[in-house]
């Protein structure tokens, strides 16, 4: 078998997250630590359970997500549990570029911070909202975009599965494509973010916030395929200036998540996908109504000590 990787985006976190990466184990406490000497603020403090403004701007949304993602796979890896491939969803693709050795830790923290900061800014220059759909065929979901666009910008900003897309785009425009599907489609769209229509044309000037940071980051060779969202295909021993190019689209243009899991399934024998992150988001988006494949998660609300055991287990004995 072929384990794969999968890192989640953004909306997989929740409040309790490094509650129970702590609890699996105690080095995450001083990872954490670590980032906060790297970033300069205090991120023990920041994403405490009862700390109500732990996610208030996207920059923290981005480090706490990036962070917890991180900390699931070093805890994996310490249990002997490592994946020949990797892809990310979203932010995901971040710690992705960690995986196959394209970024050490901290220059990806910081990376990700400085795309966290101008992601807010852009919330402010030209914000918008999200919106995720389900269910619906893309083709159908297409003609209520274009319908909609009258009332303003909005694109499909996230393809992830046959039946599950995400819209994004200008606010007016997001809530009529919300009404027609209401209306036409029974379905009930549900809005994941308020302020930054990520993967929109709507969002393209964020790129030119972020190309310093790019430019300034030394991207290291590959060790393992570069699977990017706005490509969703492997890439072999990309050069710097193709991921910096790829990272700037991958504000603007589409995440093709479906066609990257597709891809690897076409060409990966007996792939194996284990989910690496808070929450078990893209295993349940890998339902075998889509593929039918194995598929692990790291995560559990109900106990996340037990399930993690549980999947270390099953990993191991089909070693």
């Amino acid at each position: 078998m072929t384990r794969v990787f999968m890192f989640p985006g953004q909306s997989s976190r929740d409040s309790g997250m490094f509650e129970r990466l702590f609890a699996l184990r105690p080095e995450n406490r001083a990872r954490v630590q670590q980032a906060s000497q790297i970033l300069g603020r205090d991120l023990l403090d920041q994403y405490h359970r009862d700390n109500s403004d732990a996610f208030a701007e996207n920059r923290d949304v981005q480090v706490g997500v990036f962070l917890a993602n991180h900390l699931f796979l070093e805890t994996l890896e310490a249990n002997g549990i490592t994946a020949e491939y990797s892809l990310g969803l979203s932010l995901g693709e971040y710690n992705h570029l960690v995986h196959i050795g394209c970024l050490d830790f901290e220059s990806a923290l910081r990376l990700v911070d400085a795309r966290g900061v101008a992601y807010d800014r852009g919330a402010e220059l030209c914000g918008g909202a999200m919106a995720s759909c389900f269910p619906i065929d893309l083709d159908e979901l297409m003609s209520v975009v274009e319908r909609a666009r009258s009332h303003g910008s909005l694109d499909v900003g996230n393809l992830n599965s046959p039946q599950q897309h995400v819209i994004s785009g200008e606010h007016a425009a997001v809530n009529a494509a919300i009404g027609i599907l209401e209306d036409e489609f029974s379905i009930d769209p549900v809005v994941i973010e308020q302020r930054v229509p990520m993967h929109s044309s709507r969002f393209r000037p964020v790129a030119d916030l972020l190309r310093p940071a790019l430019e300034a980051t030394q991207f290291q060779s590959a060790r393992r395929p570069y699977l990017p969202n706005v490509a969703a295909q492997l890439l072999h021993h990309p050069a710097p200036n193709t991921i910096v190019e790829l990272l700037l689209r991958h504000v603007y243009e589409s995440v093709r998540w479906r066609e990257s899991i597709e891809f690897l399934c076409a060409h990966v024998p007996n792939v194996r996908f284990i989910e690496v992150g808070p929450r078990g988001v893209l295993y349940n988006l890998l339902s075998p109504r889509w593929m039918r494949v194995d598929r692990f998660k790291t995560d559990s609300a109900d106990d996340v000590t037990t399930a993690f055991s549980a999947t270390c287990a099953r990993l191991h004995d089909a070693s």
